[in-house]
């Protein structure tokens, strides 16, 4: 097993856009815009067949080494255990598939400790970022040593849009690869202008799309919360882009056999 991410039906994500070329590498013919819709769905379904996969259009545990083989497309954790459920519900399942996810807790300066570790584990060429905690809107939640859980994340001083954790941020860009985007798996991060406002300095100052919930992230079933989003999303591209044409740019994978 490896770490994957989690695609279905109605996703409109950066990650769909690198699965619709994975795909297109391998005989289909979809339209490259970020959208699973149902011809990426069926796409998949047909991908499985294929390959005696369980033929249910998900991506995941199953699925995703398969249509990715043979393409470098790591992926990154990091998880503030903080609270302790984040233990059982993220870190633990995150190893239970093979991935070796960036946990931090109770630090100060946690925005920084976190940059620190992910740099120190970067394969390098990453495909996908994911930051794992509690959000609100236009917050995501990491550790700053006060030694509490308060609700209103503003007080806790983990405002990710303040301009010295953004540049604190900012030197994760050199990490990517082509393919690579940042999803912020917290609840309701991604919510209202200030969700929004986010995303499009975060996408823009790491020159990757960044993603991020729009409601509360409700479970998807035992060990499949920290790999995919729940309901609805927002996505911003760098500069003010747009998904599709930031899926349609992405270089092509070689084209690979039926194996």
């Amino acid at each position: 097993m490896s770490n994957y991410p989690l695609l279905f039906h109605s996703n409109h994500l950066p990650s769909v856009g690198v699965l619709q070329k994975l795909l297109n590498r391998g005989g289909a013919r979809l339209t490259v815009d970020g959208n699973f819709g149902h011809r990426t769905r069926q796409a998949v379904i047909d991908f499985q067949r294929l390959r005696r996969l369980r033929t249910d259009g998900i991506v995941g545990v199953e699925t995703w080494p398969r249509v990715s083989a043979g393409a470098n497309l790591p992926i990154l954790d990091c998880v503030d255990v903080f609270d302790p459920l984040l233990v059982e519900d993220t870190e633990t399942p995150i190893r239970r598939v093979g991935g070796n996810p960036r946990v931090i807790g109770g630090m100060c300066n946690g925005v920084a400790q976190a940059v620190a570790m992910i740099l120190a584990a970067s394969p390098g060429n990453v495909f996908l970022l994911r930051f794992h905690g509690h959000g609100d809107s236009g917050d995501a939640s990491v550790s700053t040593g006060r030694g509490e859980l308060d609700p209103n994340l503003r007080e806790r001083g983990d405002i990710w849009n303040d301009p010295g954790i953004i540049r604190t941020l900012a030197r994760l860009a050199p990490i990517f690869g082509p393919y690579g985007c940042i999803q912020f798996m917290h609840c309701q991060t991604g919510r209202g202008t200030q969700g929004r406002q986010l995303l499009s300095t975060i996408a823009s100052s790491l020159g990757v799309p960044a993603t991020a919930a729009v409601n509360d992230q409700a479970g998807l079933g035992s060990g499949n919360l920290p790999f995919g989003y729940t309901g609805p999303t927002v996505t911003a591209v760098p500069f003010g882009g747009t998904l599709a044409g930031w899926a349609r740019s992405l270089p092509e994978f070689p084209q690979m056999s039926a194996a």
